[in-house]
């Protein structure tokens, strides 16, 4: 009896070290087999990505032709009394510049300018005036457009003057002159009307030139206006 036990109890123990061999060797099977699938999912994912890399589109290089009209207006009033040389001016675009269908310059992108000539409203009634000189306009690529006040002409401006009372103050010198000759007319320049400033109002509008044959890049697969 105790013999049978005995085989049975060694008969477990041969079963069950088998077992373990088994499980021991299939172990780093299983991991290569895992690994595998691993380097598999990774060689796809790469073979994606490079596919799609691979048909991304180049983008496309249109032309903004110089003489191309810009209408723009003022983004905000300023006055010639207190503008200085070399001031900036900022306008915004109205109007979208399309080649071929692509929108190059889109509405209210960002027009700017230079002050060459700021004098307020004067005595005697002088009218004050306010110069500006266009400088450029910003592309979709974010390329800088130079732009000009007029066609075919770089060094044009634009310009706006307040209003004169000249007449109204040489009237008044005549009656004055008259009546207080002894006094100097320096002495009665305080007492005239001065002339008015020079101002530009928000959203005053201006047609505008691009100035030279400008390259702007844009994706091609930036949507086309019907």
């Amino acid at each position: 009896m105790k013999q049978t036990f005995r085989e049975e109890a060694h008969a477990v123990k041969r079963t069950l070290g088998l077992a373990l061999i088994q499980l021991i060797a299939l172990a780093p099977s299983q991991a290569q087999s895992a690994t595998s699938q691993n380097s598999a999912g990774n060689s796809v994912q790469l073979s994606q990505s490079e596919s799609s890399a691979s048909t991304k589109l180049p983008a496309r290089e249109l032309t903004i032709p110089a003489g191309t009209p810009v209408e723009i207006e003022a983004a905000y009033s300023v006055s010639s009394r207190d503008m200085r040389l070399g001031d900036l001016l900022s306008f915004r675009v109205l109007v979208p510049i399309r080649i071929d269908g692509v929108i190059l310059i889109d509405s209210y992108s960002l027009v700017t300018a230079r002050v060459v000539h700021a004098k307020r409203g004067g005595h005697w009634g002088k009218a004050g005036k306010l110069a500006w000189m266009m400088q450029d306009v910003v592309a979709a690529d974010l390329t800088r457009v130079t732009l000009t006040a007029r066609q075919n002409l770089p060094s044009g401006q634009n310009g706006i003057s307040g209003t004169s009372h000249g007449g109204e103050v040489a009237a008044k010198t005549i009656v004055f002159g008259a009546l207080l000759f002894p006094i100097s007319p320096l002495a009665l320049m305080s007492g005239f009307k001065r002339g008015e400033d020079a101002i530009l109002p928000q959203g005053k509008r201006f047609v505008v030139y691009v100035a030279n044959d400008t390259k702007v890049k844009v994706p091609t697969e930036r949507n086309l206006v019907p």
